[in-house]
């Protein structure tokens, strides 16, 4: 029988990863899309380590925890260098909710002129 540690462990994955999952979606700044895929990715890892801590190994839960902070690192480095070289290059900006409504405002009012 699960006990209500592995459900509570269980729900908070669930929670982590898709909040993650809407912070990916709902935001246009890359920044925060990658802390959220950071937050994302937890809760997978999470989840990974959950289901090894029910079936009740100990020596997979450790491997598979080191070897998402393993990944996770890498990830992370490697997105960092990405998205630097990026910015830097002028390939992506900020999308600020109000540059979107003053492109629309000012594509309106072309349009009643001409």
């Amino acid at each position: 029988m699960i006990g209500i540690g592995y459900l509570f462990v269980f729900a908070a994955s669930v929670f982590a990863a898709s909040m993650g999952g809407f912070g990916v979606i709902m935001h246009r700044n890359p920044i925060r899309m990658l802390l959220s895929l950071e937050v994302s990715f937890n809760g997978f890892l999470l989840l990974l380590l959950w289901s090894s801590w029910a079936v009740g190994d100990p020596v997979m839960a450790s491997g598979l925890g080191l070897i998402g902070i393993g990944v996770s690192s890498a990830e992370l480095a490697l997105m960092v260098s990405i998205m630097m070289a990026l910015f830097k290059g002028g390939y992506i900006r900020r999308l600020d909710e109000e540059e979107l409504d003053q492109g629309e405002s000012s594509k309106g009012e072309a349009s009643t002129v001409g």
